[in-house]
């Protein structure tokens, strides 16, 4: 496995990877669309986004991006279906995570919903503490975590 920072000819695989989850368990909403349709406008505002590949194949990706005072969001985590339970997920996420440190970030958040069991139990793993909801965002958000580094 090679884990990737951004390259545009990936965005459709961010997309199809993102887009397959939240119609599993959610209904996608417009803030969704806007990242989810313009990876790019993420990237030039400041963010990236790492992609784990096998044989060339995208198998996983994770978006992070600054918000204000140091602190920069995790977001936008998906892995192909066909390919979890592999550690891409996780080298993707700890990818996120030391971009945003080597940016300056004191603090990492995540907003997610316990629906989600694998993905949260990642999240604590990867030392990621919960506390109260304060991002309303997404309506399907149930928890949120964060992370000082």
């Amino acid at each position: 496995m090679e884990i990737s920072a951004y390259k545009k000819h990936f965005a459709p695989a961010f997309a199809q990877f993102n887009f397959a989850w939240l119609n599993k368990y959610f209904t996608p909403e417009p803030a969704d669309f806007a990242v989810l349709n313009d990876l790019q406008a993420q990237i030039d505002a400041g963010g990236m986004a790492f992609f784990a590949l096998e044989e060339g194949k995208v198998i996983s990706a994770c978006l992070v991006v600054p918000l204000e005072n140091d602190v920069w969001e995790i977001c936008k985590f998906a892995t192909d279906e066909h390919y979890r339970r592999r550690g891409a997920g996780s080298a993707v996420l700890a990818a996120c995570m030391q971009y945003a440190a080597a940016h300056g970030a004191k603090k990492l958040m995540i907003v997610s919903h316990t629906v989600l069991q694998d993905a949260v139990r990642l999240y604590r793993k990867m030392g990621f503490e919960e506390v109260p909801v304060t991002d309303r965002q997404f309506e399907r958000v149930s928890i949120q975590f964060e992370r000082r580094l």
